[in-house]
């Protein structure tokens, strides 16, 4: 695919480490990192994230919140619009969003919308959105690609309203953004080109980082960490992201419906050993949300670095799915719990898919090894796995009590009781790592590690 719009010779391209292809341009589908990077550039929802990953007015100017929360008011901009001039409307709002929570379309992500009751189009510029109920991060939702909106017939990234605009795609070497002349504020947009190159091996990208064919690195390979820590300081950016790595417990049946047990197990593991062990610079969680959100206090295990207690319990099937990390760990846990506790544990690994597949077959295992990447910045986007409705909740853990203080807002002490119940065993937080050429001005690292492309020069 191509499009118009070809840069000057003497235009400022900006090249970026990807990982990999993007799963789809299509907003409302979308659900990996390669197009989450993308699409940020080349779609705006009614807001947008700003450099250091903040929520700030995007497609609307201002919204307007009623005093219950539940009633949001957006104003678009009179000057905003689609990549091929067409004015954007409310009503492609009331399209899009529409068309992503539509069961039949049946979006990765939809679900972060479940909240919306109601929406319509007051005249061209006008947006009303009511919720069933207040909730605090719906804003950070409405930034995300699954709330962006979608050019009628054109879910391929053709038509757009962002910053850029799609030039080309060719799957396994390169996609090529260009500025979009009919952004709103595009005198304000510094490169005039971008480069997404879907590079997944590490040690190659750094190679390519390092002959100056890369400005920017997804990531940096574990192994050379220490290296460019000592070498290239000043180009390494490790900072704290939201996600957190975790074993989720089958609390349905024994041995695990024991609380002493489950507690017993999560002391047993040596955190800083298993972090050390990967080398990769994650930090050890005692925890399930990670740090780095704005007015919230993250609940802590008090007991960090003490022995566990006695426990007693048969042989434990610990389940996993393929891959250097994820063998590690559960080689590293094994250890730990025979050693501690004199548990015999039974390691089944098995490929993705079929892995996937094991989370409803509770008969196959006891503890289940997972991951969960904030989809927004706030608390709920790690508690609510655990609402007893909550269809990604693995351990099947069921508490009023728990329901009742999220429902209450009241987080932290959600947090707290999810730890004390012992439910889930979170192992350690990640951390995002990039390496960032001298000669890019304006990236800022922040916990949901968004980089929009506008906001970087080079």
């Amino acid at each position: 695919m191509a499009g118009c719009g070809a840069p000057e010779d003497n235009a400022q391209v900006l090249r970026r480490g990807n990982g990999g292809d993007p799963g789809t341009l299509d907003p409302a589908l979308a659900q990996d990192e390669h197009a989450f990077n993308v699409l940020t550039d080349l779609y705006e929802g009614l807001v947008a994230y700003g450099p250091d990953g903040s929520i700030r007015p995007g497609a609307a100017e201002r919204w307007e919140v009623s005093e219950d929360g539940r009633l949001y008011t957006f104003f678009l901009r009179e000057d905003a619009r689609w990549s091929n001039g067409t004015p954007l409307r409310a009503d492609d709002f009331v399209r899009s969003l529409t068309r992503a929570r539509a069961e039949d379309m049946a979006a990765p992500l939809g679900f972060l919308l479940d909240p919306v009751a109601e929406l319509h189009a007051q005249g061209e510029t006008t947006l009303v959105i009511r919720l069933d109920a207040p909730a605090p991060h719906f804003l950070s939702v409405l930034a995300m690609p699954v709330a962006m909106p979608v050019w009628p017939g054109s879910e391929a990234g053709e038509v757009s309203n962002g910053a850029f605009m799609l030039e080309s795609w060719r799957v396994g070497e390169l996609l090529r953004i260009v500025r979009n002349p009919n952004y709103y504020d595009n005198d304000s947009v510094a490169p005039d080109v971008v480069e997404y190159y879907p590079i997944n091996d590490p040690a190659t990208e750094l190679l390519r980082y390092r002959a100056g064919e890369l400005d920017i690195t997804m990531t940096v390979p574990p192994a050379r960490l220490a290296e460019l820590r000592r070498d290239r300081a000043a180009e390494l950016r490790i900072a704290p992201r939201l996600a957190v790595y975790y074993l989720a417990l089958d609390l349905t049946e024994p041995p695990l419906d024991d609380p002493a047990l489950r507690e017993a197990l999560s002391r047993a593991i040596d955190r800083e050993a298993l972090v050390e062990l990967l080398g990769r610079g994650e930090k050890p969680a005692y925890g399930f949300v990670p740090d780095g959100l704005a007015a919230y206090e993250p609940a802590r295990y008090a007991w960090q670095g003490s022995a566990p207690g006695p426990a007693q319990a048969p042989s434990i099937t610990l389940l996993y799915d393929t891959g250097d990390v994820h063998e590690k760990i559960a080689l590293a846990v094994a250890s730990m719990w025979r050693d501690a506790l004199g548990i015999d544990v039974e390691l089944e690994k098995r490929e993705w898919k079929y892995f996937l597949a094991s989370r409803e077959q509770r008969e196959d295992w006891d503890v289940m090894r997972f991951a969960w990447t904030g989809d927004y910045a706030h608390p709920t986007t790690f508690l609510d796995l655990f609402r007893s409705d909550s269809v990604m909740n693995l351990p099947a853990y069921r508490s009023a009590e728990f329901d009742r203080l999220m429902e209450n807002g009241e987080y932290a002490a959600a947090e707290a009781l999810l730890l004390a119940d012992y439910p889930v065993i979170p192992l350690y937080f990640y951390v995002s790592k990039h390496l960032v050429s001298p000669v890019v001005q304006g990236f800022e690292s922040n916990p949901l590690d968004i980089h929009p492309s506008r906001f970087l020069a080079r």
